[in-house]
């Protein structure tokens, strides 16, 4: 048993060795010859994360967004795709799902 666990772990490290040319050939030449990114220190980032970016006029704005929103999904739902049969097999999928 041992010597089988043995012989497992060495062919899964040796096939961590192996080349993967699909892989390779799925990054252009541009790609390959492009500059590193830049790197920034993490705390600035941070220090943006944690500054609020609601304000006074954030209320009115998000009710707005959200008008507009459902009156989109207005239209969106009166517009027919599917089939009757389609759209209560989803409703019903839907509802086992708890949505």
């Amino acid at each position: 048993m041992r010597q089988f666990l043995t012989i497992c772990a060495l062919a899964v490290l040796l096939g961590g060795c192996a080349t993967f040319p699909e892989l390779d050939a799925v990054v252009s030449t541009e790609a390959k010859r492009a500059e590193y990114p830049n790197l920034i220190p993490a705390a600035g980032l941070l220090a943006r994360r944690d500054q609020g970016r609601l304000d006074t006029t954030s209320g009115e704005a998000l009710l707005s967004r959200a008008d507009r929103l459902r009156a989109r999904a207005r239209i969106i739902r009166a517009i027919t795709v599917v089939d009757e049969a389609t759209r209560l097999r989803i409703a019903g999928r839907l509802r086992r799902l708890g949505g």
